[in-house]
């Protein structure tokens, strides 16, 4: 058996699928953010004995993320260079907010009195200037542990072109303070850029103790259970064992949303689509993605609260548009969704649990698209009037009905995700009418329609237990695993074996950590690219080396002449080109998997009922999934509700069903 177990901020979903693709048991408890593995916990607890026996444990998890968004972590000191103590507080120039008169840069991980110079020095080649001192560094050392750290980053100039002297102060840290925490830049980001690689390693040290100890209790608890082993998802879409996941903590940042996307790939693939866009509407947020030709991009470009991380992950853009973002009336009047959520504690009003403020959700049930009696397969009750009666107030100030208001905040939360989309297609060069959206979480089928609709996209899928898309988008991903080393050159000053022996140093780094991991590579694919830009630019662009290449000039030219001309629309093949960094990816295939199906029931009931749609009320076909067989169709407006999300089928719109049982939606 395969569990999957994906953590979101109001749901903790779990799924058990056997190789015929049959989910033996599937489960939607809420989340418990201050003790995120209890909820998993309590999930395990209610599968049968048979069902946990020696299984497989495939997990995504928001813990890393919260961690550093609530900062609660390590208390991290830093060692740097001589001279470069105030490389944390200097950061960039540039700002988020060009124009907001109260803006403060983000907060720095580690405080000023925590940061410890040691005297050395290399240029930007790895040629030493100034030796390591010992003695410096058993001083900076004692300083900071006598300071109360629990773990050290250590950043110093230049260690992307030669790790020696931090990987001595890793030595030498260990001999001193036996058990210390060290994380090394040129191990988390061998990589130019000081100020992105200094605060890169300063998220690993403050996270490494907090994961390592989850992962290690989690693992626990599941042995106890009599789970055989435990997988952890990475943020570039990979499934690594727990001790590699627990190694390399920036990893999980992005771990829970890059296994929606997963799932989203294998049921395009199923479907025949290689191009989607994915929008996985949560609880507290909406992820959206993009996927060319059944491969995600990647980014290193990522900022975890307000700090850069250079790790490569999956390319989400995330807006603070989920099923429980708080709904308000601005000072101006104007009325707001988000970013602040209700979570999982206590949730929308109509759940029940304490909620006061309304939420989306609440919205939704007050337009009608939301029964009590379906509500997670009948295993949770709504309080609908009580959603009502918390709109009501907003209402009033708008001078709106109550159920104009919630279709108000229907329409501006499918408009903040369409936008979410611009941002990663057409703000990109791509158009986005020519995708299909892959739509999945609790909330997404409800608003997939109608977002589609803003965009010009004419195609939906809506997988099978839409709502546990990510848990099962766990059990289909591959290992994975990123490396990378900056090597600064011009194209044209290349020597004749070109990037043959960067490209051979990183094959040999990663051979050896993920061999003393225990992961085979008998059949792994090693895969490389390379970060390139125009001399005098500030960006780089992302060019996959084709199997057997990286050593040819004119090829190297070639791919970033196209990869810059798709992106910009223009590319200057007389301007000298640069490689920054050269890349490594690391890949195991992914088991082979049957994808689950809905289980069609032709017999059961359908109903009507009100809801409020384009400002007026029309009776809306209500129906389960299951009602509908492979090949049937349903015209909107028209509500299709599963134990585990409800699908809005709009006025102009159809669903579906095809061989695989997706829900299609397709305008009519």
């Amino acid at each position: 058996m395969r569990i999957g177990v994906e953590c979101g901020g109001t749901f903790t979903d779990l799924v058990v699928l056997d190789d015929d693709g049959v989910l033996r048991a599937t489960d939607k408890v809420f989340s418990t953010p201050s003790h995120p593995d209890q909820a998993v916990t309590t999930g395990l607890r209610a599968l049968s004995a048979e069902l946990r026996d020696e299984a497989v444990l495939l997990h995504g998890s928001t813990v890393a993320t919260n961690a550093l968004i609530e900062r609660n972590g390590a208390r991290v000191g830093l060692i740097v260079t001589r001279g470069f103590r105030d490389v944390l507080e200097l950061q960039r120039q540039d700002r988020t907010s060009m124009y907001d008169l109260t803006y403060r840069k983000p907060a720095p991980l580690v405080p000023r009195e925590w940061v410890a110079e040691v005297t050395e020095r290399l240029d930007r080649t790895g040629a030493v200037l100034e030796p390591l001192d010992d003695d410096s560094v058993r001083a900076a050392l004692a300083r900071l542990v006598t300071q109360g750290v629990d773990a050290v980053a250590v950043s110093l100039l230049h260690s992307y072109a030669d790790p020696a002297h931090e990987q001595r102060i890793a030595v030498l840290a260990e001999a001193e303070f036996p058990g210390l925490v060290v994380s090394l830049s040129s191990s988390c980001a061998r990589e130019f850029r000081e100020y992105e690689r200094t605060t890169t390693t300063t998220i690993d040290a403050f996270l490494r103790p907090r994961i390592h100890q989850y992962l290690s209790d989690l693992e626990a608890s599941a042995h106890e259970l009599g789970i055989g082993e435990l997988h952890v998802m990475q943020s570039n879409g990979g499934m690594v064992p727990a001790r590699a996941a627990a190694s390399a903590p920036l990893s999980m940042l992005r771990s829970g949303p890059a296994a929606g996307v997963a799932g989203a790939i294998a049921v395009a693939e199923n479907a025949g689509v290689a191009s989607i866009v994915t929008m996985d509407m949560g609880g507290t947020s909406t992820d959206v993605a993009v996927v060319h030709d059944g491969r995600p991009e990647l980014t290193t470009e990522v900022s975890a609260d307000g700090l850069p991380v250079r790790v490569p992950m999956v390319d989400i853009t995330a807006v603070g548009a989920g099923g429980g973002s708080l709904v308000d009336v601005d000072s101006g009047g104007l009325l707001t969704v988000g970013p602040r959520s209700a979570g999982a504690d206590p949730g929308p009003v109509c759940y029940g649990k304490g909620g006061t403020r309304p939420t989306v959700t609440d919205a939704n049930a007050v337009r009608g698209l939301l029964r009590p009696e379906t509500f997670l397969g009948g295993r949770h009750t709504l309080h609908t009037e009580a959603a009502r009666e918390a709109l009501r107030p907003l209402a009033e100030r708008l001078d709106r009905s109550v159920e104009q208001t919630a279709e108000d905040v229907y329409q501006l939360t499918s408009i903040a995700m369409a936008g979410a989309i611009r941002v990663t297609t057409t703000e990109r060069g791509y158009d986005v009418k020519s995708y299909t959206l892959v739509a999945y979480g609790g909330a997404g089928p409800l608003h997939a329609a109608t977002v589609a609709e803003e965009l010009g996209m004419s195609r939906v899928i809506i997988p099978p237990h839409a709502g546990l898309a990510s848990a099962y988008g766990l059990l289909t991903a591959g290992f994975r695993r990123e490396f990378s080393q900056t090597f600064l050159s011009d194209v044209s000053a290349l020597p004749e074996e070109g990037l043959r022996p960067v490209m051979a140093q990183l094959r040999a780094v990663a051979r050896d950590q993920l061999q003393a991991q225990g992961v085979p590579l008998e059949d792994a694919d090693f895969s490389f690219s390379a970060d390139m830009r125009y001399e005098g630019q500030g960006f780089e662009m992302h060019v996959d080396l084709p199997h057997g290449t990286g050593t040819s000039t004119g090829q190297l030219l070639e791919g970033f002449h196209e990869v810059h001309a798709r992106r910009y629309g223009h590319a200057e093949s007389s301007r000298a080109v640069q490689v920054v960094t050269v890349r490594l990816a690391v890949t195991r295939p992914r088991p082979p998997l049957v994808l689950p199906r809905v289980d069609i029931d032709t017999e059961l009931p359908v109903h009507t009922s009100p809801i409020t749609e384009k400002g007026t009320v029309v009776e809306a076909v209500f129906r389960s999934r299951r009602g509908l067989a492979v090949g049937a169709k349903q015209r909107g407006p028209a509500v299709i509700e599963d134990g585990t999300s409800t699908t809005f089928v709009p006025t102009g719109w159809f669903a579906h069903v095809d061989e695989h049982t997706n829900l299609l939606l397709e305008r009519s």
